[in-house]
């Protein structure tokens, strides 16, 4: 998609070129793009706004109210048809026929050029658009700011390019998550909005102009961030986080409500690797090689037999984590974990904008060893070539809307829609049939209205509730400890139990999930108890008896901020969790130019042994020697794994053959 992944064979794609589809045609009609769309049984897409108020979003949110907010890019890259500068737009359908019969311009200013990304929580405003993530707060009247926008974050590279800084989305944990594509840290060196070097929870600087990796002297190959991040901090900035890196152009990413955090990512155009990630933290995914930050082509032939779709992420190098998904050809843009009663069915399960392929798919993660794998289906296939969905967010009561872009191709850094007259922009509503805009009244005012909130299956809600209720006192730790017994979904739990965990007696309501049956609470009481710092050293020993691999990759994770001295004999009975492996040489699967379907299972076990890997960081030798020497599991495959991840050894491709004379 134009303001996406650059896709430069735009042509097979959209059967089309742009300049003559675009003079001839323009987008079709609303009422003949919901035609075109095949819609998951159950559910019914209906036009709910467009042109001329609204054109080319990018990204988009829903507010508390069901208000929906765009972003708009009418001067992406070379378009610069909107010399007044790009609009923050607010629509709203205020009648409830189910259709948008109002749109107010929010801001706009000569600064706003080409933004990807879009967050309304409370009264404030996020709007990515690199160097900056802005932070706008909106005045009594709900529809204009208070004044020009604050700096969150600055420094990020890839201005006005669609693999800069992307949309921040509300956590269940209070704390905020965005990303950046390659484009966003090739050349950065991000600073807080007083222009401080932001330092991670590493020690590290993040972006390429960073001088500092994890507490000493930024390194070479192997021993610096690179490409494309994900990322976590507080609502005020603080409290920074790296979730991973080495991608190429993740667009968004997005968390449930046990703190497990989703994206996808984009591939080099043409090659068929679009993929979507569990996003395990301080994870290296394997966009460019360790070894010297070399590109997949170079390194494919590393591995005789190598598939392009594995090389383009180094799939087979230890020390990458493994792709929950591989999904063809394509330019994936939004996604989020849907958590609600409205659709039967889709609770708990990943929803995502695929603009290439014109789709919008629902994802079903499956666990699997300690990681997952992922059946898909499609929320939406349109055969309407202009269909680009961009983004896609919940509403209220759980309605599902899609933005569309709209144009005839993708990427290129172009876009075909650039005719004033005809220039288009969309949004659609997925819902069951018959479904009427009738959101239940936000009473903030009160404890129950305050968890009502907190379970609503739209962020804008759920951050206003969970605000309140961190705040609240005895009486909302009362309420929540229902809730915590009581709440239908586990999610729902969850979602009390990190506002217990905040609260004065948080490390007991900790201790009691860790005995919980479900093994997602028992992961987010881990998760809670890092985030309230309790002592991980002394809770990973107690669990270390927690039969879930599941469990055993959370500890591992949590390792990675602990001291070498400290955490050694912890590290030590982790890598005994290690399971045999069948070969790491060509990983676990010797057809690895089958289908992704038949090629998955062959990265199931090394989920928990990257994740031992992570542990491990900058101690690599010093852990395999101590497990060497004092280790329990005496398998010789078990050795083999955790000496194949750990010295990370990886080969060389042949140099080219020589080139014969003519």
């Amino acid at each position: 998609m134009k303001q996406i992944a650059a896709f430069v064979v735009v042509a097979l794609l959209s059967g089309v070129a742009f300049s003559q589809e675009k003079k001839k045609t323009g987008c079709p009609p609303p009422d003949d793009c919901v035609k075109a769309m095949k819609v998951h049984e159950g559910l019914e897409a209906t036009f709910w706004a467009g042109e001329p108020g609204l054109i080319n979003p990018t990204d988009m949110d829903v507010d508390e109210r069901g208000r929906v907010w765009c972003v708009e890019s009418m001067n992406y890259r070379g378009s610069k048809m909107r010399p007044e500068g790009d609009r923050i737009v607010i629509m709203e359908d205020t009648d409830g026929d189910g259709k948008a019969d109002s749109y107010k311009v929010f801001y706009q200013d000569k600064a706003i050029i080409g933004p990807l990304g879009i967050t309304v929580l409370g009264n404030k405003v996020y709007v990515a658009q690199s160097p900056r993530m802005w932070v706008f707060t909106i005045d009594a009247s709900g529809d204009k700011p208070v004044g020009p926008p604050e700096v969150f974050f600055d420094g990020f590279s890839g201005e006005n390019h669609d693999h800069g800084l992307h949309s921040m989305m509300f956590g269940p944990d209070g704390r905020l998550y965005f990303n950046s594509g390659n484009s966003g840290i090739e050349g950065a060196r991000v600073k807080n909005g007083k222009g401080e070097p932001v330092i991670d929870s590493t020690g590290s600087e993040v972006g390429a102009k960073g001088t500092v990796w994890r507490g000493g002297p930024r390194g070479g190959a192997g021993h610096h961030y690179t490409n494309g991040m994900a990322f976590r901090c507080n609502v005020d900035g603080s409290g920074f986080e790296v979730l991973g890196f080495n991608f190429r152009n993740n667009y968004e990413v997005c968390s449930d409500s046990y703190g497990t955090a989703w994206q996808s990512d984009n591939d080099d155009d043409g090659n068929q690797g679009v993929r979507i990630n569990y996003v395990m933290e301080g994870g290296n995914f394997g966009y460019v090689g360790f070894n010297k930050d070399s590109g997949w082509s170079r390194d494919m032939a590393a591995y005789p037999g190598q598939g392009k779709q594995e090389a383009h992420f180094h799939q087979r190098d230890p020390g990458v984590v493994p792709n929950l998904l591989n999904t063809g050809g394509g330019s994936p843009t939004g996604i989020l974990t849907y958590e609600s009663d409205l659709i039967p069915g889709l609770f708990g399960k990943l929803i995502h904008c695929d603009a290439g392929p014109n789709v919008v798919r629902i994802y079903s993660p499956i666990p699997a060893e300690a990681g997952y794998k992922c059946d898909s289906a499609d929320l939406v296939k349109s055969s309407d070539r202009w269909f680009r969905p961009a983004d896609v967010c919940v509403g209220p009561q759980g309605e599902i809307y899609i933005a569309d872009w709209t144009d005839p191709g993708v990427g290129g850094h172009a876009t075909g829609d650039k005719d004033p007259a005809t220039i288009s922009g969309r949004i659609y509503r997925i819902a069951p049939p018959g479904f009427k805009v009738a959101p239940s009244k936000l009473d903030l005012t009160t404890v129950q209205g305050q968890i009502d909130a907190l379970l609503s299956p739209n962020l804008a809600r759920r951050f206003l509730g969970y605000q309140k209720l961190a705040a609240g006192g005895a009486d909302a730790v009362k309420g929540l400890e229902e809730l915590w017994k009581s709440a239908k979904h586990d999610q729902h739990r969850a979602r009390a139990l990190w506002l217990l965990a905040r609260s004065a007696d948080g490390a007991k309501y900790v201790k009691e999930a860790l005995k919980e049956k479900s093994v997602d609470l028992r992961v987010c009481a881990l998760r809670a108890a890092r985030l309230i710092k309790m002592d991980m050293i002394e809770l990973a020993k107690e669990r270390m008896s927690d039969p879930s691999p599941f469990v055993a990759r959370e500890l591992c994770l949590a390792m990675n901020y602990e001291s070498t001295g400290k955490c050694m004999d912890v590290l030590v009975a982790l890598g005994d969790k290690v399971q045999p492996q069948n070969s790491y040489e060509g990983v676990t699967n010797k057809d690895w130019n089958t289908q992704e379907k038949n090629r998955q299972d062959a990265y199931v076990p090394r989920w928990y042994l990257e994740a031992f890997g992570i542990a491990c960081t900058n101690r690599e030798q010093e852990v395999l020697e101590a497990w060497q020497k004092n280790g329990k599991n005496k398998d010789p495959k078990v050795a083999e794994a955790i000496a194949w991840r750990l010295n990370r050894v990886i080969p060389e491709p042949p140099p080219p053959p020589p080139k014969k004379d003519k």
